[in-house]
């Protein structure tokens, strides 16, 4: 007979020991927590604010919350879900009350052209400011979706969670940004089609 696995497929069970020790009144569990997630949600955190500064407050911000309200965490549960959604709404909050303004693109003389790969990484770079602009065109729910979805490679069930959105919302955010971006990108697209 084989007994059926309760846990979560992801659960990683020294992340499990750490919740318990924290609940258990050992605040240095909590570094393992932090360690692990760190990263991942100053990124989630930076693709809303677009600011490296914001970012690191927003993600501290979000550890000391989840830490705070450890126990209306659900057992059994990833903690990373969970992280990323307290982090995404509160960089979210931000940029409802950020005021925006755009800047101007400054340009000058095209350098002239050459024959070996010496500027492919200006070429690169310059592609990725043309994808980041694209990006950051878009309307705000719609910029938020595609960058979770396209950049860190979270899928519609995770953004939706950490949303607070459903799954059919989400799809519809990335369908029309994906749309937006290949309009706004047609030039890099091989064919009509692609």
């Amino acid at each position: 007979m084989t007994i059926p696995e309760t846990t979560h497929p992801r659960e990683d069970p020294q992340e499990t020991r750490a919740i318990a020790a924290i609940r258990g009144g050992d605040e240095g569990a909590y570094d393992y927590l932090v360690t692990k997630y760190l990263k991942r949600v100053v990124s989630v955190a930076w693709n809303i604010v677009r600011n490296a500064h914001d970012a690191e407050d927003l993600a501290q911000e979000a550890f000391v919350r989840a830490y705070r309200n450890l126990n209306r965490f659900r057992e059994g549960e990833p903690f990373g879900p969970w992280i990323y959604r307290i982090v995404t709404n509160l960089a979210l909050d931000v940029v409802k009350h950020q005021s925006r303004f755009r800047h101007e693109e400054i340009t000058g003389q095209e350098p002239a052209a050459r024959r070996d790969l010496a500027n492919l990484p200006a070429e690169t770079n310059e592609l990725a400011m043309r994808i980041d602009a694209a990006l950051e065109s878009l309307p705000e729910m719609q910029r938020v979706v595609a960058r979770l979805s396209l950049v860190e490679g979270f899928d519609h069930p995770e953004i939706a969670g950490m949303m607070g959105l459903s799954e059919g919302t989400v799809r519809s955010h990335l369908s029309l940004a994906r749309r937006k971006l290949r309009e706004k990108l047609n030039d890099l697209y091989e064919g009509p089609d692609d």
